[in-house]
């Protein structure tokens, strides 16, 4: 790989995150048939030197065989779809907007303009924690179950009336103890603003990648990026992540914010 076709592969992967050569489910962007032909054209010696240019980006590379996905093998078209994803314990290049996030869920639009930080990050893990269970407790579905990313649908109207729900019997089981005690009493207080920061959340989730719009009005699905990131994530044991088995959450919740597991919440006094 010379730096011309570096720079194409690097390029595109930073633009949308995923080059496939023949993509399961949209048709090839512009460029993506000539950086997808450069990666499979890539020797090991070539694939270890843009790995570690990546990780001093803070960045990695994961690729998986379409093939897992029921894709079948076209003639003379490269089947594996690449992924970049952030190295673990990796401090983000410089020039990574890490604020996009944050300034995307109170751009305004909902009337929450001047949200503290901490409400941002507590409406997220609940937020997150919800989209998952539809992704995967709802349908009965692993991380692992990578080629089932095409049956994890979501709609707006629905992903709001579960955090609702949650929430209510979340309030009626009554206030748990320790730092699931405060996720409660934010929760239960704030109510009255889920549908803001559930649409906010919806069309950030979209933005980044995470959820593309199945073409019917308020309705999205999972992503394969998304899919093959959160399979990767759970390979190293990021517990945390996973969805809740109940709609309460508030351990989860609580857990997801400080990077713990479940089991430290309850065993906390």
């Amino acid at each position: 790989m010379n730096p011309t076709q570096l720079g194409i592969v690097f390029g595109y992967l930073l633009r949308w995150r995923e080059i496939s050569g023949n993509p399961p489910s949209r048709n090839l962007r512009d460029g993506e048939r000539e950086a997808a032909s450069i990666l499979a054209n890539c020797n090991s010696s070539d694939l270890n030197d843009l790995e570690e240019f990546l990780n001093a980006q803070g960045f990695s590379l994961i690729d998986r065989d379409g093939v897992e996905f029921g894709i079948p093998p076209r003639a003379g078209t490269p089947n594996t779809i690449w992924v970049l994803t952030r190295k673990r314990g990796e401090e983000p290049a410089l020039y990574i907007d890490t604020r996009w996030y944050i300034e995307s869920m109170r751009d305004g639009r909902g009337g929450d303009r001047e949200a503290k930080k901490h409400e941002t990050i507590f409406w997220t893990a609940r937020l997150w924690l919800t989209l998952q269970w539809f992704f995967y407790e709802k349908i009965d579905r692993l991380p692992s179950e990578i080629s089932r990313y095409s049956e994890a649908f979501i709609s707006k109207r629905l992903f709001i009336e579960e955090l609702s729900s949650g929430i209510e019997k979340m309030g009626n089981a009554g206030k748990p103890e320790g730092e699931a005690g405060v996720v409660w009493d934010y929760f239960w207080k704030e109510n009255g603003k889920i549908t803001t920061w559930a649409v906010r959340f919806l069309n950030v989730m979209e933005q980044s990648g995470m959820i593309e719009a199945t073409g019917s009005k308020d309705e999205w699905r999972q992503t394969i990026v998304a899919a093959i990131e959160m399979a990767d994530n759970l390979s190293h044991e990021v517990s945390y992540l996973l969805p809740p088995k109940e709609s309460l959450a508030s351990y989860e919740t609580s857990a997801l914010l400080l990077g713990e597991t479940v089991a430290d919440q309850k065993e906390r006094p």
